[in-house]
């Protein structure tokens, strides 16, 4: 099966549509490619948090970003870069990891070309995208240059790369969700951290997670909040972090209960507690979920012969994931809509590079993909297999295992697309990520790279 859509809508202006952007116009073959963006910038998780003191401009809705100030990476230039569009290496001796300044500057300059020329329209806010029995997608938007008129505009395909993000994950854990509504300012979660100061100063802190969010959060913690810092975790962290002996870490938390004077309790299961906590932060990831998209029913309604609109995804689905992906890209049922971001990385940026060139090029009709929908879902069918087996070798399985962390099977990923694209444009071998032994390798290297730099920061 071969597919050729025209007109081409790439609904977010972070890493993933950005790239998006630039191969569908350099590597596709469209007569049409427009990216919308619903801040007044791009920059995605990389854009800069901003502090409105009473309403946002235009009352439009204020959304948060993972991104808090002093936020340093966790990945070297090389895999920051676009193919063809070097990151430029940090100024800094002992610290080769970019900043969040850095990061937004990159990406920022790298769109500047596209916005000049029409190709991103900003302070765009995407409120609904529909499938269309007769064929394409209506998308309902705001434009927020105009105080929010509403619009709706008819797309051959749509690619939408705001798949994590916008869905801060809370555990299901008793006491959390009665916590949450009584105490709505003392339980937060690291999309809403904008540093150490302020609300956490002096007081006694809980972190849930040990990866770089929760890491670097108690990390920001130690000099100024009630010491020790409690960190909540399942197991050993593979993220780098320095010891500290102002942070402590605990076990997982049971359940949660509050005392005459309202202080949180943390009930740990190894049937210790830690009492009197005034503030609780979850650095506990995010949920894959886009609960502006609706796709049509796959079986008619008896009655009236139509297919009604349903929703993809939800929080719910287990295993959690956004479901029916050929390749973690192509939506099964209707292959010209198409998820950029979806599998997580440690190299998003590189990832995100090739996966929206083979998505550029089999949409230009040079890479088939399978005929049917049934066959589509082969790929989904065999990861939920192997999803099981991992979790099944763990009694307490980490949430690393998951059906988008492919883990030790991102470089066979990889290198399946890669060899679809140069099969059919070899002028890319030269151009995009190896994704070889030797590029893992240096990528392996990283994590020993930021130990490093954590302890000359320190020193």
């Amino acid at each position: 099966m071969t597919l050729q859509p025209k007109n081409l809508l790439i609904i977010g202006g972070g890493p993933c549509g950005l790239i998006t952007l630039r191969n569908c116009l350099h590597r596709g073959t469209f007569s049409k490619v427009r990216l919308v963006e619903r801040r007044d910038d791009v920059g995605g998780v990389w854009y800069p948090k901003i502090r409105y003191q009473n309403h946002a401009p235009d009352h439009r809705s204020r959304w948060s970003t993972s991104a808090y100030p002093g936020l340093i990476g966790n990945v070297i230039p090389e895999f920051l870069s676009f193919s063809e569009h070097p990151f430029p290496a940090p100024p800094r001796e002992h610290q080769p990891f970019p900043t969040l300044a850095e990061t937004n500057a990159y990406l920022k300059e790298f769109a500047r070309p596209f916005i000049e020329d029409g190709h991103i329209h900003l302070s765009f806010e995407v409120t609904g995208v529909e499938e269309v029995e007769s064929g394409g997608w209506m998308v309902r938007m705001k434009d927020w240059n105009k105080g929010g008129v509403v619009l709706e505009e008819t797309w051959d395909a749509v690619v939408i790369t705001t798949v994590w993000f916008d869905n801060p994950h809370f555990p299901d854990v008793p006491g959390l969700q009665e916590l949450q509504q009584q105490q709505p300012n003392n339980i937060q979660h690291a999309i809403n951290w904008t540093g150490p100061h302020g609300d956490c100063e002096g007081k006694r802190v809980l972190i849930i997670g040990n990866a770089n969010s929760a890491n670097e959060m108690a990390a920001q913690l130690a000099p100024v909040a009630q010491t020790p810092i409690y960190r909540s975790t399942r197991r050993i962290s593979v993220f780098p972090s320095l010891p500290d002996t102002r942070i402590q870490d605990i076990g997982p938390v049971s359940r949660y209960t509050t005392n005459d004077n309202n202080k949180i309790t943390a009930h740990v299961q190894d049937e210790t507690s830690i009492e009197n906590i005034d503030i609780v932060l979850f650095g506990t990831g995010y949920y894959p979920h886009v609960p502006y998209l609706r796709v049509l029913c796959s079986d008619p309604d008896s009655q009236t012969r139509t297919r009604t609109l349903v929703p993809l995804t939800s929080r719910t689905l287990v295993p959690t994931r956004i479901p029916s992906l050929h390749n973690q890209i192509l939506y099964a049922d209707n292959p010209t809509l198409a998820f950029i971001g979806a599998p997580t990385s440690f190299i998003p940026f590189t990832l995100a590079d090739l996966t929206s060139t083979w998505l550029s090029l089999a949409w230009s009709g040079l890479i088939p993909i399978p005929p049917t929908p049934k066959a589509r879902l082969v790929y989904e069918q065999g990861r939920l297999r192997t999803l099981a087996e991992q979790r099944s070798e763990s009694d307490n399985p980490s949430d690393l295992i998951n059906f988008h962390f492919l883990g030790r099977y991102e470089m066979e990923y990889a290198k399946g697309l890669r060899e679809d694209v140069v099969r059919v444009s070899k002028g890319l071998d030269g151009v995009l990520a190896r994704w070889d032994d030797e590029q893992d390798g240096r990528r392996f290297a990283m994590y020993a790279k930021k130990m490093e730099s954590l302890r000359a920061s320190r020193d």
